[in-house]
């Protein structure tokens, strides 16, 4: 099944009929203008303009679109962002063919074995500092990710939003992305971190309860499939 980013791209490929439209920050940026300027004898910046002026975003996951660099860039909607919500609570990933984890050395306090998984998979498990097991912040991302995990259940709820600020928003793009990581364990838990980093840019306890739980789920499933 298509995430939300698949079909948000999609549609701006179907939109535009060309192909190449990509996550940008918080647009969905299309190149199509550049081969259909060629062979059009224009500027990509000037048809890009002509395009947008042009384009009917009726009935799309978009609500506006803007010429810029001859890129077409989609605003994404607020049912956008709640389709990403829906897809995150209904959301499982697969299990994962994953080596062993290195052998648990003996530190002043046990390691949780989803912490030794993270310090290995992001290349600082093979000689980190005495003590790194105990640690409680940001040096140790498997705790992070849990810590995070846990305290977005703690706000999380069905309540949902009336609409998503913009760093809301940026949450929700991060979650997005985690749904939709198929390349390995390395690059799902850098997207996982990217996300708890971006609830901690607003603290789980601001955020809409119904995307607290969503943010909640993704971390906890994603952690069972490193």
């Amino acid at each position: 099944m298509e995430g939300p980013l698949t079909q948000a791209r999609s549609a701006a490929d179907r939109l535009v009929g060309g192909p190449g439209a990509r996550l940008w920050g918080q647009v969905i940026a299309s190149p199509a203008a550049f081969p259909l300027a060629k062979d059009a004898g224009q500027s990509a910046e000037e048809l890009a303009a002509a395009l947008a002026q042009r384009l009917a975003l009726e009935g799309t996951c978009f609500t506006a679109v803007q010429a810029q660099g001859g890129y077409l860039n989609f605003t994404l909607a607020q049912g956008w962002y709640r389709s990403v919500e829906d897809a995150a609570l209904l959301a499982e990933y697969p299990a994962r063919n994953m080596q062993h984890p290195a052998a648990i050395p003996a530190y002043p306090a046990a390691i949780h074995p989803l912490d030794w998984r993270l310090l290995t998979l992001l290349g600082r498990g093979e000689a980190p500092a005495p003590g790194l097991a105990a640690r409680q912040d940001g040096e140790n991302p498997g705790w992070l990710l849990r810590y995070t995990a846990r305290r977005l259940a703690a706000f999380g709820g069905d309540t949902p939003s009336d609409g998503y600020t913009a760093e809301e928003q940026a949450l929700l793009l991060r979650l997005a992305e985690c749904l939709e990581q198929t390349g390995g364990s390395l690059p799902l838990a850098k997207s996982l971190l990217r996300a708890a980093e971006a609830v901690w840019r607003i603290t789980p306890q601001r955020l809409p309860p119904r995307t607290a739980l969503a943010a909640c789920r993704v971390l906890e499933q994603g952690l069972r499939s490193l």
